[in-house]
C-alpha cells in the first residue's frame, strides 16, 4: 500500500468515529448525567453535614462583622470555585423548553451542585485552617462558552469570605 492509500483509510475511519461518537456520546449524556449530578449532590450534602456537626452550626454567613463580640487573632481571605457543565441532554432539554416554553429546570441540580461545592470548600478551608467562622461570604458566577453557538455551555461559581479566628479562652 502506498501512503496516500494508508493516509486515506485512516482518514476514512476517523470520520466514521467521529459520526458514531455524537450520537453515542449523546445517548451516554441522557442515561447518565444526571445520575452523575445527583450523586455528587447527595455526596455534597454528607460532607456539608459532617462539617456542620464538626463546627456546631454552619460557619459561613454573609454578614460583613464577626457574630461573637471577642478579640480576632487572625483573619485570612479564602476562595473557592467550580467549573460545571451540563451534559448534552441538559442542553437539549434546556434548547426544547426555550422553543415550547415553559421553566427550564434541567440546568438546576447543575447549578446547585457548583454553588453547594464552592460553599463546602470555604467550609473545608475554615476547618483546615483552625478558623472559628467565614464572615462575608460572597458568591458570583459567570457563563464561560466557546464563540460557536454549537459549543458546551460551562458556568463558573466563584466564592470568597474572611476566615476568622477568635482567641481561644485558657
Amino acid at each position: 500500500m502506498e501512503t496516500w492509500e494508508v493516509i486515506g483509510i485512516l482518514f476514512i475511519f476517523l470520520a466514521l468515529a467521529l459520526a458514531l461518537f455524537s450520537p453515542l456520546a449523546f445517548v451516554y449524556s441522557m442515561i447518565f448525567s444526571r445520575r452523575k449530578h445527583r450523586k455528587m449532590i447527595e455526596n455534597i450534602k454528607q460532607r456539608i453535614s459532617n462539617t456542620v456537626n464538626q463546627f456546631g452550626r454552619d460557619p459561613l454567613t454573609n454578614k460583613m462583622t464577626p457574630s461573637k463580640d471577642e478579640d480576632i487573632v487572625k483573619a485570612k481571605m479564602i476562595q473557592a470555585n467550580f467549573v460545571v457543565g451540563a451534559g448534552w441532554w441538559n442542553q437539549w432539554i434546556a434548547g426544547f423548553h426555550t422553543l415550547i416554553g415553559g421553566n427550564i429546570t434541567s440546568f438546576d441540580d447543575v447549578l446547585m451542585l457548583a454553588r453547594q461545592d464552592v460553599l463546602q470548600s470555604l467550609r473545608d478551608q475554615a476547618s483546615e485552617g483552625g478558623f472559628d467562622e467565614v464572615i462575608n461570604v460572597r458568591m458570583e458566577s459567570s457563563r464561560i462558552s466557546y464563540l460557536s453557538k454549537n459549543s458546551n455551555k460551562y458556568i463558573d461559581v466563584f466564592a470568597y469570605g474572611t476566615a476568622i479566628k477568635y482567641v481561644e479562652d485558657i
